[in-house]
């Protein structure tokens, strides 16, 4: 009998904290449900539709669109160096002072906003806006330019004894102000992230600002600028290693570039190709800048 009793003591106590533990289960999972349906499989798109709080509109670049929006505004990265008429990168003999080291000639441009007009269904445009575009162009030789001449003449630099001076940079700056006119396709008009798009159009510029600059390996000491006959024509003081000076140094207040881009979602290529002279008429070489680069950020 007291078996009995013990075993039936013992049966009821584990009904009743398998109860309890039940409940408590109960409890807990109806305070931490997740917000998507358990039974389905977890994919994005339950989630997305009921998490009332969240949008793929959150993300900038995920946004869904609704009306064209061109490629132009953001932050760019290029290679820039000229060519002559016949698309040739060696100026010598004529103009040694104008060799590049092309690797080192860096572009950037700002493109602040744009304008866009949806010219067919939102999938092909017109694209204007502002930029500002510098160009840094890395000189190989030794050779400094005057900009008070007539037109653009440069000396080599030689020392007291003769012989050819290194200069650790010699460098020209330009800068621009751009106004671009693109007509751009695109595939998809409404998701940025999965669209393929191409432009064509100009960019007309006018330059606002010009400088050049050398850094040299020593400092007060005497440099002789020579001729292409060795004579010494001038001299001068270089009292610190950076002398930088500004000028217009015969460019042309203005330009024309042909412009092509292309990409995917948010990658965007760009190449660009001066329809005019880099220098003005008779006052330089025959050169025609060109850009190859890449967006960094663009919105």
């Amino acid at each position: 009998m007291k078996n009995t009793i013990r075993i039936s003591l013992t049966a009821l106590l584990l009904i009743l904290m398998a109860t309890s533990v039940d409940a408590q289960s109960k409890n807990w999972h109806s305070k931490h449900r997740p917000p998507w349906p358990m039974n389905d499989s977890a994919t994005w798109g339950p989630m997305k539709c009921s998490m009332d709080d969240f949008s793929m509109n959150d993300f900038p670049f995920c946004k869904n669109r609704k009306r064209f929006n061109g490629h132009w505004a953001g932050v760019e990265i290029g290679i820039g160096g000229y060519v002559t008429p016949d698309f040739n990168m060696n100026f010598y003999p004529a103009y040694p002072y104008v060799n590049l080291n092309t690797a080192r000639s860096l572009t950037v441009n700002l493109n602040p906003f744009e304008i866009n007009a949806n010219l067919c269904k939102n999938h092909f445009g017109f694209t204007t806006g502002i930029g500002f575009q510098i160009n840094n162009y890395y000189f190989t030789d030794n050779y400094v330019m005057l900009k008070d001449s007539s037109a653009l003449v440069a000396y080599q630099v030689q020392d007291a004894n003769g012989n050819p001076v290194s200069i650790k940079v010699n460098k020209m700056v330009t800068s621009y102000l751009n106004i671009p006119l693109l007509f751009e396709y695109q595939t998809n008009p409404f998701r940025r992230v999965s669209s393929f798009h191409v432009a064509l159009g100009v960019i007309a510029g006018v330059r606002i600002g010009t400088y050049t600059k050398q850094i040299y390996h020593d400092k007060d000491v005497t440099y002789y600028l020579v001729d292409d006959n060795g004579k010494k024509v001038a001299s001068y003081e270089v009292d610190h290693y950076v002398v930088q000076q500004r000028g217009a140094y015969h460019l042309a207040p203005f330009k024309l570039d042909a412009a092509f881009r292309i990409g995917w979602s948010h990658l965007n290529l760009y190449a660009t190709y001066s329809l005019t002279e880099m220098f003005q008429k008779n006052q330089g070489p025959e050169l025609y800048p060109f850009t190859v680069g890449i967006t960094l950020l663009g919105w």
